[in-house]
């Protein structure tokens, strides 16, 4: 009576998938004996009971009297509003498991899970959580390949990430920055590659960078007290988010090594024991 729209085998599928049994389901509202017919197509239910048993296994009403059998559509279109309300939100968390409950492999939630993911990867990498960062930005690449949405910008500077990642005290070993040069002189992390390879020629804009490298000019021309000045200076942006784990690892090993070539042994291992103190929670 309801093959057309497979109402019976819709409930029936779906009861079985959440491992509801047909008495828990009908809870009182209706008969075990009218569920049975419904699910076996020998009867068709009213506008009510379709009702009563949409909202039972949490699935659309539109989704039973619907041709289209792919419940994940049907959570999409009743979901995607709030998904993207989360993403303008940057709730990158909430995003994923939203999406991961719909269990699609629709382009627009690959996309927008892919991009979460690859900016959750940025916040745990800042965080100096090396491995939750390598799981985030793993997870954004294996998404940004099931979509048809334009994802270049991850597939680009994401090899960047996992090279501090693979290797922070030398990421470039990991990484080759001439290869992708061009690809990220229209990123958003173009000044972060620029800082990533110590680039001493770029002007840069953000204050921390261009304090550092600033400190490293100084190194270069064995002026050792300018170079401290500059790199105790800069505990001022501590509060800033761009004041990262992979800068600091940089400013502690900057501070060691001018403080070792001063003949200053007493501070250069004060700061040699925060480097590998930072290096170890990286690691953990």
């Amino acid at each position: 009576m309801n093959s057309k729209y497979n109402i019976g085998e819709k409930i029936k599928r779906r009861r079985k998938e959440l491992s509801i049994t047909q008495s828990a389901l009908c809870d009182g509202k209706i008969t075990r004996n009218m569920l049975s017919l419904i699910e076996s197509g020998k009867a068709t239910p009213s506008l009510e009971t379709a009702d009563y048993l949409a909202d039972a296994l949490d699935i659309p009403l539109s989704y039973l009297f619907s041709e289209e059998e792919d419940l994940s559509f049907f959570h999409k279109q009743k979901k995607i509003s709030y998904i993207k309300d989360l993403f303008q939100r940057k709730n990158y968390s909430h995003c994923i498991k939203i999406i991961s409950e719909i269990n699609s492999d629709d382009d627009e939630l690959n996309y927008i899970w892919a991009t979460s993911a690859y900016y959750l990867g940025i916040d745990a990498l800042k965080q100096g959580s090396l491995q939750s960062a390598y799981k985030h930005f793993t997870s954004a690449e294996e998404r940004s390949q099931k979509t048809i949405y334009d994802t270049e910008m991850l597939r680009i500077t994401i090899p960047m990430y996992m090279a501090i990642i693979g290797n922070i005290q030398s990421p470039l070993l990991e990484f080759d920055s001439e290869a992708f040069e061009d690809a990220y002189v229209n990123s958003e992390n173009y000044e972060f590659f620029k800082y990533l390879t110590q680039d001493l020629e770029f002007d840069f804009k953000t204050e921390i960078y261009k304090d550092h490298i600033e400190a490293k000019k100084h190194l270069k021309k064995y002026n050792y007290p300018k170079a401290i000045e500059i790199l105790i200076s800069m505990e001022k942006y501590k509060s800033s988010s761009d004041y990262n784990a992979f800068v600091m690892f940089g400013v502690y090993t900057d501070l060691e090594v001018s403080y070792k070539q001063m003949g200053d042994f007493e501070n250069a291992y004060r700061y040699a024991n925060k480097r590998l103190s930072l290096l170890n929670a990286f690691q953990s």
